[in-house]
């Protein structure tokens, strides 16, 4: 009866270790795109006249702002299927102009690797557009 009970309280503290993760792991999530996010207070104050679109000049300015603005429906449409992991890492090459040894420094792991994954996200957006 004892080894059951014990059993229980592992599961319990396992349980709990596993939402304390998931926790961790969407706090980090949420971190990455907020340190690409552009106060509203910053796109008035930088750019106001008679002719200003606040929506067009926050897209323009945040990392992932790029995204919003593509015309052409399935590319958005693909693009936006992608994780937000993805569409970061895209971003940095399509608004940022980073290349793939800028990319490794930042991401600290081998210009290989980048290629690779690069190459991967280029195959998904490739199958959703025959889609």
């Amino acid at each position: 009866m004892g080894n059951r009970r014990n059993n229980i309280k592992n599961e319990i503290a396992y349980f709990y270790t596993v939402i304390k993760n998931m926790d961790t792991k969407d706090n980090i999530k949420k971190s990455k795109v907020k340190a690409h996010e552009i106060s509203l207070e910053e796109i008035i104050y930088d750019n106001f006249s008679d002719d200003f679109d606040i929506d067009k000049q926050f897209l323009e300015r945040s990392l992932l702002g790029w995204v919003e603005l593509i015309e052409n429906e399935n590319l958005h449409k693909a693009i936006k299927s992608l994780s937000i992991e993805d569409q970061i890492f895209i971003s940095y090459i399509v608004k940022e102009c980073r290349t793939q040894q800028e990319l490794s420094r930042i991401y600290n792991i081998a210009q290989q690797n980048i290629s690779k994954r690069f190459n991967n996200i280029i195959k998904k957006l490739r199958r959703f557009m025959k889609l």
